[in-house]
């Protein structure tokens, strides 16, 4: 039976000091990352999660090993330095999509045979696309049936390098599942991107993450990208920002209320493009305070704006409960 938790709506102005959970985004990420690099990571701020826990576990089946300690909410890493240990491997994923697509391309690295499936959504999702791209690769990769879904069968001899293409106009995860993978390949890599990009946030947070464990990537022209050979740096404490939509709904209490707001852990540089919620409450008349591992909203009178959410998506209907109130 569900748990049954009660309301009490609030008398005034809310006040208050919180730091939510970490990023799905980033920490899935981090944890590709950290597999393939160089040594040992600590992350720190993980979120705990059912997408957490089947990429650790799918991992660890890989001879990566994970260790999760949720209370403290830290994972340690030891890389593998590109080289995937085990040569064989049938990985459950339940129905994240992130993680299927991030080890599909992982596993092309390998050498062995991997099987990848999940949950009966998850056998709805399509992942064609990025087989696709991995075959254009020398990778071969195909999916277990003819609907272009889950299961995924692997069979891997490392990734050759050469050149490939994956649509932008469909998930911005295709693309950062070969991006982040591609300094694993014996030669270098040639992505190019056919159509217009979606969830370009997201794909910041992917060369981000990328960038603070030391790998470099030249983007020839706006739509093709070239990776070399590298090995990604450890990150002795690698921390993972809070989750920024999670944070949007502390600052729209402040905002509704006529509150005060303050979420740790994040600065206006933060990698997830989510943050820039906090510019549109300022265009609605809240102040923001920015500080270097905080923000403050503190809520004024609110009016209507125009405003186009499409790059932070993921804040849309936060925000429609706030324009109720302008």
């Amino acid at each position: 039976m569900p748990k049954t938790y009660e309301v009490t709506p609030v008398a005034g102005p809310i006040q208050g000091t919180v730091r939510p959970p970490g990023s799905k985004s980033i920490t899935n990420r981090a944890l590709i990352v950290a597999a393939l690099a160089e040594g040992t990571t600590h992350l720190t701020g993980v979120l705990d999660s059912q997408d957490t826990q089947v990429m650790i576990e799918s991992l660890n089946r890989l001879g990566i090993r994970v260790d999760h300690d949720p209370t403290n909410c830290s994972i340690k890493v030891e890389g593998c330095g590109g080289r995937i240990p085990s040569h064989e491997a049938s990985l459950w994923l339940e129905n994240s999509g992130t993680s299927i697509r991030f080890l599909t391309a992982l596993c092309a690295a390998g050498e062995g045979e991997f099987v990848l499936d999940g949950n009966t959504r998850m056998r709805q999702r399509p992942i064609q696309d990025l087989v696709n791209s991995l075959k254009q690769l020398g990778i071969d990769v195909d999916c277990a049936e003819e609907t272009g879904c889950p299961p995924v069968c692997v069979k891997a001899h490392g990734l050759p390098g050469g050149e490939t293409t994956i649509a932008g106009n469909v998930s911005s995860q295709y693309l950062s599942a070969l991006l982040m993978v591609a300094p694993a390949a014996q030669s270098p890599i040639t992505i190019r991107i056919q159509g217009e990009m979606v969830s370009k946030p997201y794909l910041d947070i992917t060369l981000g993450v990328m960038a603070q464990f030391g790998v470099t990537i030249d983007r020839l022209q706006e739509s093709v990208w070239r990776i070399h050979p590298q090995i990604y740096q450890r990150s002795v404490a690698y921390d993972i920002e809070p989750d920024a939509s999670a944070a949007s709904y502390f600052f729209a209490a402040a905002a509704i209320t006529g509150g005060r707001v303050t979420v740790d852990g994040l600065n206006q540089d933060a990698l997830q493009g989510d943050i820039n919620f906090i510019r549109v409450l300022e265009d609605m008349g809240c102040e923001i305070k920015r500080e270097r591992n905080s923000i403050t909203v503190q809520g004024k009178p609110l009016h209507g704006i125009d405003v186009d959410m499409n790059d932070i998506s993921d804040t849309a209907q936060t925000l429609a409960a706030v324009a109720l109130f302008a």
